[in-house]
């Protein structure tokens, strides 16, 4: 049996797909940038080794894929569906660093998010897979290490791994952060 796109499948045209679809994450996006985190806060004292997080929801377009692409990254697997076609992809694939903001997107929308301060730098990051249009991203976090901050008394360091799936379940990226969180108890 030949199936077509999903959107055909469920009878739906693919902009009347796409429309439905962004307006779920404009509204998700807007609450983010806002400050706005879906899950309570999760503090220093709160990253134990036990410690995981999950973020869902990030479907990557080929639109966005096309505008970074041009902006950033201009080759043509990332700037031009045809000529996407002979490339070592085969098809149009998102910049592995739209991914990485995909990533910073869900970090800001995890079910439990951490208390950060700041950015500390990534320890290593691996691109495991290629990032499609109609691809949609998940999260999870886990902590690997946490330890008070020498300098800063009211924060810790916390080292996590981070893990990135697609639609499929398949590990598509994977990277280990440092950040700086703070404290629930100052006093």
């Amino acid at each position: 049996m030949k199936y077509g796109s999903v959107a055909e499948m469920c009878s739906v045209t693919a902009a009347a797909a796409q429309d439905k679809l962004s307006a779920l994450f404009v509204d998700a996006t807007t609450m983010s940038v806002a400050g706005f985190h879906p899950g309570p806060l999760a503090y220093f004292e709160d990253m134990t080794p036990d410690f995981v997080a999950r973020a869902g929801g990030y479907l990557v377009t080929e639109a966005e894929i096309l505008e970074f692409g041009r902006r950033f990254d201009p080759q043509p697997f990332h700037t031009d569906p045809i000529a996407a076609k002979d490339s070592v992809f085969g098809q149009l694939v998102a910049p592995g660093t739209l991914i990485i903001c995909a990533r910073s997107w869900l970090v800001n929308n995890l079910d439990r998010c951490p208390a950060y301060s700041a950015g500390l730098g990534v320890e290593h990051m691996n691109l495991l897979l290629p990032v499609c249009a109609g691809d949609g991203l998940r999260l999870e976090i886990r902590v690997l290490e946490a330890r008070p901050s020498k300098s800063r008394p009211d924060h810790g360091i916390v080292t996590c791994k981070n893990l990135l799936f697609n639609q499929r379940d398949e590990l598509v990226m994977e990277l280990t952060p440092k950040m700086l969180v703070r404290c629930r108890n100052l006093s």
